[in-house]
């Protein structure tokens, strides 16, 4: 990611309330079609989920993930380089749970492909990742849906299989990096790269 000058990073949680979520893995991609998934706090579900849900053992998990404050340590510096620009999709969400964590990381410099569409086509539609791809990269990515369910046999993300867990977060680095390369020259042929780089 240094040599590159940017990551796409996107940060899975149990919760969609920044101020309340704790951190479940992280997402990194630096190039089209490639990215890696840290799982950091998956913990084994509900039995009652077990029937809806691959879940992996509490002794699976912990071998295969990487201690938190450790993990965040080797992160901090890579998402604090201010020589690396970091790459989000509501990259705010990501930036407070990051902030919050045991081991406070503070990113930026930063893009967020969400704001770039917003300020291209503000009127025109959603601007939600899975909307954006199947728009402009014709990519219809894996739904949060299939990952965690709905209704009553909905689980929190950490209660998903790594191996579901790494697809689905994986690919959301990935697409993510392929909007921004998308968007961004958009900004500048269009004229409204002072108008993002304000908001």
């Amino acid at each position: 990611a240094t040599l590159a000058g940017r990551v796409a990073v996107d940060t899975e949680t149990n919760s969609l309330d920044a101020m309340s979520a704790k951190l479940v893995g992280v997402s990194l991609s630096v190039e089209p079609g490639s990215a890696c998934y840290i799982p950091l706090g998956h913990k084994l579900g509900n039995e009652s989920d077990q029937d809806s849900f691959d879940k992996v053992s509490q002794e699976e998990n912990s071998s295969a993930q990487i201690p938190l404050q450790e993990a965040l340590a080797l992160l901090k510096p890579l998402l604090e380089d201010p020589h690396v620009l970091k790459i989000g999709q509501n990259l705010k969400y990501d930036m407070v749970v990051l902030a919050r964590s045991p081991y406070p990381i503070h990113m930026y410099p930063i893009d967020d492909t969400m704001i770039m569409s917003f300020v291209l086509d503000a009127g025109r539609g959603s601007h939600g990742m899975d909307a954006l791809s199947q728009l402009h990269l014709d990519i219809t990515p894996i739904a949060y849906k299939t990952v965690v369910g709905a209704g009553k046999h909905q689980v929190t993300f950490d209660q998903v299989s790594l191996d579901t867990a790494c697809e689905y977060a994986a690919e959301d680095a990935d697409i993510t990096l392929r909007l921004a390369d998308f968007l961004r020259p958009r900004l500048v042929s269009e004229q409204m790269t002072t108008v993002y780089q304000t908001i």
